[in-house]
C-alpha cells in the first residue's frame, strides 16, 4: 500500500471511529463534500493545511494519520481487555 493510500485509509478510518460524516470534515477544511470523499478514496491527496486541520479535527497527531499508531493503539486495547 502507498503512503498516500495509507493516509487516506487511515482518515477514513479515523472519521469512522469517531462516528463523523464526510460532509462535517470538509465543512471544517473549507472544501467540497466530493473533493473530500476523493481524499478518503484515495484519488487526491490532502494538503499539508488540510492534514494540520485534521490532526485537531480528529484530536491526534500527524504521526497517527501517516502511520496509523492511534488506530494500533486502539486494536491493541481492544486486546488487552479480551
Amino acid at each position: 500500500m502507498s503512503n498516500t493510500k495509507t493516509i487516506t485509509s487511515n482518515l477514513k478510518i479515523l472519521r469512522e471511529k469517531r462516528g463523523i460524516k464526510q460532509k462535517f470534515i470538509a465543512e471544517q477544511l473549507g472544501i467540497s463534500a466530493n473533493y473530500y470523499s476523493q481524499i478518503e478514496n484515495g484519488h487526491r491527496q490532502p494538503q499539508l493545511e488540510h492534514l494540520i486541520k485534521l490532526r485537531n479535527i480528529f484530536n491526534v497527531s500527524l504521526d497517527d494519520i501517516f502511520f496509523n499508531n492511534e488506530i494500533a493503539k486502539c486494536e491493541n486495547d481492544k486486546k488487552e481487555v479480551s
